[in-house]
C-alpha cells in the first residue's frame, strides 16, 4: 500500500513539474508580446546555452543578459507600432529530478500597421528547452530554434 502512495506522489509532482515548464514557455511568450524584458529575463539561469541563428546568437554559452538583449532587438518596436501573438503548443516535456527538456511549437504572428510590402508576417517554429529546477522555480538552462518558415513580409521584422 505504502508504494502504491509513494507513486501517486511521484506522479502528482511530474503532472505538476510538466505544468509550471509549461507555464515559463507561457510567460515567454506573454513577454514578448507586452516587452516586459523584466520578467523574460527572470525565465533564464544565469547563462544560457543557446542556439538561436535567426536571431543572430550563434550556437554557444551567453549570459542571460546578451539573450535578453537579442530578443530585445528583433522586438525593438513598441507593442503601438508591433502587435505580436506567441502561440506555443503541442509540447512533449521529459522530467528527470531536477531537470527537464520540452519540446514545443510555435507560430509567432507579427503586425506592423502600414508596412509597405505588406502589414503581417508570421513565423513558424519548434523550440527546444532544457530547463533546470531552481529554488525559485524552473529556468530554462538552453534553447533553441528550429525555424520552419516565414509566411509573410520579412520587413516586419527589420
Amino acid at each position: 500500500m505504502e508504494d502504491t502512495a509513494v507513486l501517486g506522489e511521484a506522479k502528482i509532482r511530474e503532472l505538476a513539474d510538466r505544468e509550471e515548464i509549461k507555464e515559463v514557455r507561457h510567460r515567454f511568450a506573454l513577454a514578448l508580446d507586452t516587452r516586459d524584458w523584466d520578467l523574460f529575463g527572470s525565465l533564464f539561469a544565469g547563462e544560457v546555452d543557446a542556439d538561436l541563428p535567426a536571431l543572430g546568437v550563434p550556437p554557444g554559452t551567453v549570459p542571460k543578459a546578451d539573450l535578453v538583449s537579442a530578443f530585445g532587438h528583433s522586438f525593438r518596436r513598441p507593442v503601438s507600432e508591433m502587435g505580436t501573438q506567441q502561440l506555443y503548443g503541442n509540447f512533449l516535456i521529459e522530467v528527470r529530478g531536477d531537470e527537464a527538456t520540452s519540446s514545443s511549437y510555435f507560430v509567432g504572428h507579427h503586425h506592423v500597421p502600414g508596412l509597405e510590402g505588406g502589414e503581417d508576417a508570421t513565423l513558424r517554429a519548434r523550440y527546444v528547452d532544457r530547463l533546470a529546477r531552481t529554488p525559485e522555480g524552473w529556468k530554462i538552462a538552453a534553447l533553441a530554434i528550429h525555424v520552419f518558415s516565414i509566411v509573410g513580409n520579412p520587413r516586419v521584422f527589420a
